[in-house]
């Protein structure tokens, strides 16, 4: 899910009281069963039922060419606080020439260093680079190992906004538990990269908390470093919890003490760290160029992924709130979308297409994608493009759906081109850029 995040007030009254309880962040990620599963609703997709395609004939024809969506038969379309939040008029078709400038293993996110090259992190943990000519380069030195308790056990990598004279690199991962029933561990690297980018160089810890689990990391303009800390679980409290991090933004100092001005810095028990709280899985995360405000793509179990503006202190309301479901299919609260003091998303989609990858458009190549948001997505297999006006969304592009492959990442090149990372076996590193109508 994709949402907006602002300044808020802290969690209040009961939810804080049962926020701060002792197990409050107990829960293990396979989701408890739902008592109003057996009673779940059916929503049966209707004969005019677009998927995560844009229209009901483009999902029919991408149906026959990539084969049923895994959320083909979810028709819950639940009535928008706002008419914008969800499905925008379809934007122009933009013509792409779309280039495979690399295949290398699993990959997670990318970066771009001074000379050229890209920097990818990967799913079984470690870095390679990817030069200009699609050459890629053996694992990077120094990497620490990462367990796969979370599915995609690590992030980043995220590239310090004064590379170019300090080559600090962070990175997110996750570690087993050290015995059974023990918690994971979630963990944020600080490292230098050599100067000829083959190793990981005098690595260190910075920050480290059990059940983090490292999704995205962002740099503020201010260079402190917010941590996108997933759930997995269906629902439950831990996203509620202002104990537990799963489910919350983190704010860190690039050092990684935590900053005087944290907006739950003062609530007695809580969490030091917290930045916003109440969400499921943010899998994309990025800072707008033009506001410095931060903005994340949200997964929800079925139905509702969110795109969220972050307000400090935010409370984005999962589960209280909701426009999904669980992976039962059951309601979330009886099927609530909004309540005082709980943000609302920017966006969202029914289905879900879950979101992974985040980031604005400011480059030359593509004029008329000025500002537009471009979010990658796994389970939808493609890249959606969401025009853009006074932060809200006017129209919604869908791209690369012809491919049938599912999207991790997507980044602005400082050439103004956009390079994409697919979720594969084998991922492929996509390079965009415009075409004239008729050619690809």
């Amino acid at each position: 899910m994709l949402r907006e995040i602002r300044a808020a007030k802290p969690v209040t009254g009961i939810a804080l009281a049962l926020s701060l309880l002792p197990g409050a962040g107990a829960w293990s990620q396979t989701p408890p069963t739902s008592p109003q599963a057996a009673q779940a609703p059916a929503f049966p997709p209707g004969p005019d039922y677009a998927g995560v395609a844009g229209s009901a004939a483009e999902n029919k024809r991408i149906e026959a060419l990539c084969g049923a969506n895994r959320n083909a038969k979810d028709g819950y379309a639940p009535k928008p606080l706002s008419a914008d939040q969800t499905r925008a008029p379809a934007a122009a078709a933009t013509p792409l020439k779309i280039e495979v400038l690399a295949t290398l293993d699993r990959s997670v996110g990318i970066a771009f260093l001074p000379d050229g090259k890209l920097l990818l992190s990967q799913r079984a943990g470690g870095f390679r680079t990817v030069d200009a000519a699609g050459k890629v380069s053996e694992p990077l030195k120094g990497a620490p190992a990462v367990s796969g308790v979370m599915g995609t056990s690590n992030t980043g990598p995220l590239l310090d906004r004064d590379f170019a004279k300090n080559r600090t690199v962070y990175y997110g991962y996750v570690t087993a538990p050290p015995a059974r029933g023990e918690p994971f561990m979630g963990h944020i690297l600080k490292a230098h990269l050599s100067a000829d980018d083959t190793a990981l160089e005098d690595a260190k810890t910075i920050y480290e908390a059990p059940y983090m689990a490292p999704r995205r990391l962002a740099q503020a303009r201010d260079g402190r470093l917010l941590i996108a800390s997933g759930e997995v679980a269906s629902g439950g409290p831990n996203p509620q919890s202002l104990t537990d991090p799963r489910g919350k933004i983190l704010r860190i100092a690039a050092d990684g003490s935590i900053p005087k001005d944290n907006p739950y810095l003062k609530t007695a028990g809580a969490n030091p760290a917290l930045y916003a709280v109440g969400f499921r899985d943010i899998q994309g995360a990025a800072v707008n160029p033009g506001t410095g405000e931060l903005w994340v793509g949200e997964n929800a179990p079925q139905g509702g992924d969110e795109l969220d503006r972050i307000k400090p202190g935010g409370n984005y309301g999962f589960p209280l709130i909701s426009y999904g479901r669980g992976n039962d299919g059951s309601l979330f609260n009886g099927g609530k979308t909004a309540d005082a003091g709980l943000e609302q998303p920017v966006y969202f989609w029914n289905p879900s297409l879950a979101p992974s990858g985040l980031d604005f458009y400011r480059g030359k190549a593509f004029p008329t994608w000025k500002d537009s948001v471009l979010l990658g997505a796994m389970s939808g297999r493609q890249l959606v493009r969401l025009q853009m006006k006074n932060g809200r969304v006017v129209a919604e592009e869908k791209l690369l759906l012809d491919r049938c492959k599912r999207t991790k990442d997507v980044k602005v090149g400082p050439d103004g081109l956009v390079y994409v990372v697919t979720d594969e076996t084998q991922s492929e590193v996509l390079r965009l850029r415009p075409a004239k109508p008729g050619v690809h």
